[in-house]
């Protein structure tokens, strides 16, 4: 069963997917993010995700080396942000390079662009100032790295809005009262919580009706 922990804390990764609007159910991300409990198996191939992950993330490190960066590697940039709630936001950037007096961000995915890997970096880009002093005074620029493509992430991306959009988000994360559960067999089914935490957990497709209507 699950335990509470002593200090709450959330991961960057799961607060890009609800920005991006790729996750819905804010109280997954709040109960993992106050409680320690046993996940559900999962039938994602990490080995070979890590294996992958690792050779393109070389790849950059070198590539960037060679052209006169100085490169930080994963967990050279490993952060834990405490806000004034009390939640601690987590997050390890793959790559930052820095020269000529600027950062670059680099975040190396192995799949297929999807809306939250580019709203992760905004999120790095909007944190690491705050939470490592050497990149406070920085201009800092983002890029995803993909298997044979880029994207730039520019800091304005980061605006009022966006600020306003995560101050939101984790505030509900970080309070002490459950958020709101948003249960569908979609959005359930990529989730680790098993239904001994969650009693709403959704397992199965709703049945559709088959019988012809008139309405259309």
């Amino acid at each position: 069963m699950a335990q509470p922990r002593p200090q709450p804390r959330v991961w960057v990764t799961w607060v890009s997917r609800l920005l991006a609007g790729e996750a819905q159910c804010l109280w997954a991300a709040w109960f993992k993010a106050h409680h320690t409990y046993t996940r559900l198996p999962s039938g994602f191939d990490l080995a070979t995700w890590q294996a992958q992950h690792a050779a393109l993330l070389a790849a950059e490190a070198d590539r960037l080396t060679a052209d006169g960066w100085t490169v930080l590697r994963e967990g050279q940039n490993a952060f834990h942000l405490q806000g004034r709630s009390g939640l601690v936001l987590a997050g390890r950037p793959d790559l930052v390079a820095v020269r000529d007096g600027a950062a670059l961000v680099i975040d190396c995915k192995t799949g297929s662009p999807r809306p939250s890997h580019h709203v992760q970096m905004m999120i790095y880009l909007l944190s690491l100032p705050y939470a490592r002093k050497p990149y406070s005074s920085l201009p800092m620029h983002g890029r995803v790295v993909y298997r044979g493509d880029a994207v730039d992430v520019p800091a304005d991306c980061v605006d009022d809005g966006f600020r306003e959009h995560f101050r939101t988000v984790m505030s509900i994360i970080g309070d002490p009262a459950p958020a709101l559960r948003v249960p569908s067999s979609r959005e359930c089914r990529f989730c680790d919580i098993s239904a001994d935490d969650c009693a709403e957990r959704v397992d199965t497709e709703p049945e559709e009706p088959r019988d012809a209507f008139d309405l259309f």
